[in-house]
Order: C-alpha cells, then structure tokens, then sequence
C-alpha cells in the first residue's frame, strides 16, 4: 500500500469515528517521512479530539515549525487545545493568528471572547461575542454569555435582553431561564422569578438552585408550604445544602412550629459546626420562646466561632436585657468586650472633623435607623421629626429599613424629613463617607444592639457629636458615641452612669414622645361591668415574661378571685406554646380557663381592639415594656409597672410618671402584687381611668410633640457646643 492509499484508509477511518486505527496509520506514516507537516496537522486533530491536549498542542506546533502558512484552522485547533490547557494568552495569540487568515472564522471570535470573560476583561469580551453576532446573529451561547457579563456588572436590563435573545434562538437553554429567574427575583418580582426558575427545570431538573431559589421567592411571598417542598427537593439531591435547612428553620419559626424550627437550625449546625447564622437562628427562635438560658448558650457558641462578629454580639447583648441572671457591671463588661472586638479596631478610619464650630448656626441632624416603619421605634420618631423646628435644624434620616419593608409610617417620615438617603444596601464605609459629604453635626442611633443596626458606622464617627436614643434600652459600648438621651425617672442621678460609656444627658420630663396609631379605636367601657370579673393582661413580647414575672403574675392570680389574665404574642400561633404556658400556670393552681392568649393581628386596629377585654394591664420585668404600655393606657388600661435599678427596667416608671400614675410604680415584688390587689378592688377609679386616661396622656409631654421636640432641640445645642467649645 503506497503512501496515498494509507492516506485515504487513515481518513476513512477518521470519518468512521475510529480514530485509534487513523492515528495508527497517521503515526507509521510520519516515521517514513518525518516532516511531513499535514500528516502532524492531523494526528494533532485527532489527539485533540481525544482529549490529549498536550499531544495536540505538540503535533500542531510542530506542523506549523515546518509550514507556518498552512490553513487558519491549525492556528484555531491550536487555540482551541492551548485553551482548554488554561494557557489563555498563548490561545489568543493562535486564535487572533486564525482570524487573520480568515476573518470569517465565527468559532475563533467566540472563543476569543469566552477567553477574555475568563480573564475578567469584559470590554475586549463583549467586543469579540459581538463580533461573532455580526457573522452569525444565530449563536445562542454567545447573547447568553454577553447575559453573564452584564449581570456581573449590574447591568440587569442589558442581560435581561441577552438572556431573552439566547431563549429566542434556543428555547431550551435552562441556564438562561435559570439567570433571568434570579435577576427577577433580586428585583423582588417574585412571581416572574418562579416562572423563570420552573421553566429552567423543564429542561434540567437536576438544578439544585433552582429549587432553592423557588423556595426562596415563595418563602417572599409567605407562600410556606410551596416554600417547604422545594427546599426538600434541593435537600434531596443536596443533602448538605446550609441554606436550606437554615430556610426551613425560619419558615418553621414564621408559621409558629417552633420545635420544627429549632430541628432545623440543629441540622444546619450538624452539617457545618462551624454555621454562625444558624447558631444565632437558632438562639433567636428560643429567646422568643423564653428559653433565655438556652438561647444564651448558642449566642456564645457563635461567638467563639466568629468572636469579631458584630451581629453575634447583638444577639448576645440584647438578650442580657430580658434577665436578671447577670448584675449591671457584668452586663457593662460584655458591651466592653463588643467595642474591643468589633469597634475599636476601625479607628483608624477616624477622619478630622471640619465642621463650623459657630454654637447658634443652624444644625444638621441625622437620624440613622433600620425602622423608619410600623415599627415601636416609629411610634417614637415620627413625631419628633414632623415637629423640628427647620428654621434651626435640618433633618437627614439615613433609613436602612430594607424595600419590602417600606409602608406608610415610612412614606410619611420620608415627607416630613428635609434630606432622606436610602443606606440599605450601603457599607459602612460608604455612609460614613456620606454623612460626612453631608456634613453632619449631630448623628442620632436609633437602633442600639437591635435588628439591622449599623453601630460600626457610629465607630467610624462620621459626624463630631453622635448620641444614642430610643431604640435600645443599654449603653451601647462604643466610646465614639458621646451621649446616651434618657431621663431622671430612666436614670436617676448617680445611679447608672458607671455602666455607660457614653454621657447620659437628660430630657427634662419624658426621654420619649409618643404618636398614637392614627386609626386608634375609641375607648370601650370597662369591660369588667359586662364580665364581672377583673381582666389583667400583657402584651409585651414574650420573651419579656421572665420566671419572676410568672410567679408574680399567678400570685396576683390567685389573690384576685375569679380574675383572669390575657396574654398576647405572636408565638401564640403555636398550639403546643399555648398549652405549654396554661400548663405552667395550672402547676401554679390557675386554672386554664382563666388564662386568655391571643396570637398577633395583621392590623393595628384590630391589635389595640384587644385591649377593649382588658381591665388592668401588667408590665413586665426587668424588661418593661415601651410601646405597650402607650398603648395599654392610650385605650384606658392603666399598667402597673416594677421600676428596677437600670433603664430597662425603669421605662414603665418613666411613662406613668409623665402621665400622673406614680402610685401604680412598684419598688418592690410585694408591693407589685398588692398595688394590683387593690386596684382590682377599686372599681370607681378603673371606671375613671378608663375615662380619663387617654385625655391625661393627650396632655402630658408624652404626647406633646412641640414641647417635647424644643427640649429635645435644646439638648441638641447643648451637645453642640459642648464640642465647639472643646474643639
């Protein structure tokens, strides 16, 4: 067999798919004439078929050695090899070679541009796809990776496109429908989302994120059930999917099936031990369910995973508030150890102050909060920014309450606010930067260690005065935050400065102003003519009902004959929580018709409605309520409170105080039961105070906007030039 014909054999084999027996023959032909460049060009082929790429890269190169004007498709199988090597630069020399030769070459602008995407060089990317587009406006995979592109950029309309011209092409490209269904679902267009994903799955459902993401935007739309089964299908074909489990665990607590909720998180943390967010997920859901103790132990557990971590402190310290397990100084010591940990590190990030130090300029004021909403913070906000005086002070609020969480309590702060910025989705760094730009002078923490704060914007004191207020009940720590707003009923003098470290600087009557719900009820009559029996009740949340507050709350139980006792909280929801609490109060002798729980309502009208069943209202301890107690009296129900020895437990003190009701504070256990004994027995002065009630808290400063906002102002001018004085 000549030459020739072991050519035409070689090739048909070749085209047979046998490429052993072509490669066989091309190979004893190049031993004969070894400089033969054709035959090297096509065991180069055949190599590079097979996934030999180095044999490949070596026979080509060789090919070319010998004829480096052969046809442009070496220079691109070359590439083609050199690139699936990772030798990128190197491939886009032989591709841009073959273009060269033959600008027509569709294959080698593509690869061209998925080279230049790997490279993150995305302009010399979306050139060369466009390129290929202009040869052949039919490549699917070129418009859905100019999608990846413009979706790596956040350029979400120009990849919507792309990704809708792949599918218009090729309508079954699952990870087109896949891309569009999570740029639709961060634009909270849930519904889309979900279609998008579905639609990925009819043509890969092996999509493990498809699932989880349908979970996701059904969990959104409080959609539970439809959320549940598609985290179990990810978890099917990922049973070590964190997230997941994590989901369910929220899903669970939403619905109110705790001990699910907590079976969850503990799978999350036995997969990863290591799972921060599900050990403070887990702490959270029993602080609700009042398990303090339990849910201190995975508080701390996160924190020796991650001891920098801010949000694991937050979890830590805000529990503290609701026990009376630690005293105050070892309370103080464990804000401490957040600022060392989290804050003081970024002092570096301190910048000079350059405002004009004139002490009677008008002043700028931020307000930063995550809950310029219906939220207990609003409450206490609203009025106070609708009542500034704009000829002395300008207003910023600087909201990070997330875009669902937006409503009309926040459309109406927004109005009465003269600069709003939107800081959700903002670093610290970058609002520090902005409030500076702003030029600040006095920034205001609404949050403390509550949900969502940003503290560590505090320890970058972007302006030259910040303060602490309303939001949390605590010192917050950090010493770039200079003053902490309360009251002489919150703090009496001389009896909680050492456990600040921030100033306390007093309001003159009340540290909060109260603005009632604006479709508040009227008033209904003493509901104790009608049932004939005395009704106490709590509507404080309740992790606040410590194990002290339930033996009292049973002693004035059993004190009070036939009385009853309504509580009311969201965990309520669940039927095994409710049974748990009446079986807590019958181990105390009350019977469990006697004890009323009511779960939470989906409108403020028909939350406060409730309070129409309630004769006297019980504060908890040591952790008084806030907006409950406004509440509780804003519809006739006076609320007896335990004033304790820190802020926490000295709110409800303040409140009745203000509205003229010192004698229903108790200093004592004893006297906490006997002032509700003797409340309860006194008929006339209930009948009053249901009357009255609301009249005397319309005229006291608690209510009174415009009064309380000048004290508030002249605080404000007071820490003003304290710093001008001392700059």
């Amino acid at each position: 067999m000549n030459i020739n014909e072991a050519i035409a054999l070689a090739f048909k084999h070749y085209q047979a798919g046998n490429l052993q027996q072509a490669q066989d023959i091309y190979n004893e032909i190049l031993q004969k004439n070894p400089q033969d460049s054709g035959i090297m060009y096509l065991l180069g082929i055949i190599y590079y078929q097979e996934g030999n790429y180095d044999l490949a890269i070596e026979y080509i190169r060789k090919a070319l050695e010998f004829n480096p004007l052969s046809d442009a498709y070496a220079y691109f199988y070359l590439g083609n090899a050199l690139k699936n090597k990772k030798q990128f630069d190197e491939a886009i020399t032989c591709y841009q070679r073959a273009l060269q030769m033959n600008p027509q070459l569709i294959e080698a602008y593509h690869n061209l541009a998925w080279i230049f995407q790997e490279k993150n060089q995305t302009d010399e990317a979306i050139t060369y796809y466009q390129k290929a587009l202009n040869l052949n406006p039919a490549l699917a995979d070129a418009y859905y990776n100019l999608g990846t592109i413009f979706q790596d950029r956040k350029q979400f309309d120009d990849a919507i496109t792309f990704y809708q011209k792949a599918l218009e092409i090729d309508p079954t490209l699952a990870d087109a429908y896949y891309n569009l269904g999570i740029l639709f679902q961060q634009r909270k267009q849930f519904d889309k989302a979900i279609e998008f994903h579905q639609k990925a799955l009819q043509f890969n459902c092996d999509l493990i994120d498809a699932y989880f993401n349908l979970g996701t935007s059904y969990e959104n739309k409080k959609q539970y059930d439809e959320a549940i089964a598609h985290y179990q299908k990810a978890l099917q074909l990922n049973p070590d999917l964190l997230y997941a489990y994590n989901n369910l665990g929220n899903i669970y607590k939403e619905m109110g099936r705790f001990d699910e909720a907590i079976e969850y998180f503990h799978l999350a943390i036995n997969h990863n031990p290591n799972y921060v967010i599900a050990f403070l997920n887990l702490g959270g859901v029993l602080k609700d369910l009042g398990r303090i103790e339990e849910a201190e132990i995975y508080y701390r557990q996160a924190l020796q995973i991650k001891p920098d971590c801010s949000y694991c402190y937050d979890g830590l310290l805000f529990l503290m508030n609701f026990t009376t397990n630690y005293d105050s100084q070892t309370v103080f010591s464990e804000h401490l150890n957040f600022a060392k940990h989290c804050a003081e590190p970024l002092s570096s990030k301190i910048l000079p102050h350059t405002n004009n130090s004139s002490t009677s300029r008008p002043l700028r004021i931020g307000y930063v909060s995550p809950d310029f909403r219906l939220h207990s913070v609003g409450y206490f906000i609203e009025p106070v920014i609708s009542a500034h005086n704009r000829e002395d002070f300008e207003i910023f609020c600087y909201s990070s309450v997330p875009a669902e969480g937006v409503d009309e309590v926040t459309e109406r702060i927004m109005s009465c606010s003269s600069q709003w910025r939107d800081i959700a989705d903002m670093s610290d760094d970058a609002v520090a930067e902005l409030i500076r730009k702003d030029r600040i002078d006095i920034l205001i923490d609404l949050a403390g260690h509550t949900g969502y704060n940003r503290l560590l914007l505090f320890a970058r004191k972007p302006a030259p005065v910040q303060a602490s207020w309303i939001g949390y009940p605590n010192t917050t720590g950090l010493a770039t935050i200079d003053y902490k707003i309360v009251d002489r009923y919150t703090d009496p003098p001389k009896m909680t400065e050492q456990f600040y470290t921030e100033k306390l600087i007093r309001l003159p009557e009340c540290f909060l102003c109260y603005l009632p719900h604006r479709d508040s009820p009227e008033v209904n009559e003493l509901p104790l003519l009608t049932k004939k029996y005395i009704t106490f009740g709590s509507f404080n949340s309740f992790p606040k009902v410590s194990k002290e507050v339930f033996y009292l709350w049973a002693e004035i139980l059993k004190s009070v004959a036939g009385s009853h006792l309504m509580l009311k909280s969201q965990i309520f929801t669940s039927i095994k929580v409710r049974n748990d609490v009446k079986n807590m109060f019958s181990c105390e002798g009350i019977s469990p018709e006697r004890i009323e729980l009511q779960h939470w309502e989906t409108t403020q009208r028909g939350h406060l409605r409730h309070y129409d069943r309630v004769d006297i209202g019980l504060d908890t301890f040591p952790y008084n309520g806030t907006t409950t107690t406004c509440e509780a009296m804003w519809m006739g129900v006076p609320v007896i409170t335990l004033a304790g020895e820190n802020h926490a437990s000295r709110v409800g003190a303040s409140l009745l105080s203000n509205t003229g009701l010192t004698d229903l504070i108790a200093t004592t256990k004893e006297d906490y039961v006997n002032i509700a004994i003797h409340l309860a027995s006194d008929i006339n002065r209930l009948q009053s105070l249901r009357e009255q009630l609301r009249g005397m808290m319309a005229q006291s400063t608690l209510c009174d906007a415009k009064r309380f906002t000048v004290y508030l102002e002249n605080l404000y001018r007071q820490m003003w030039i304290q710093w001008c004085e001392s700059s």
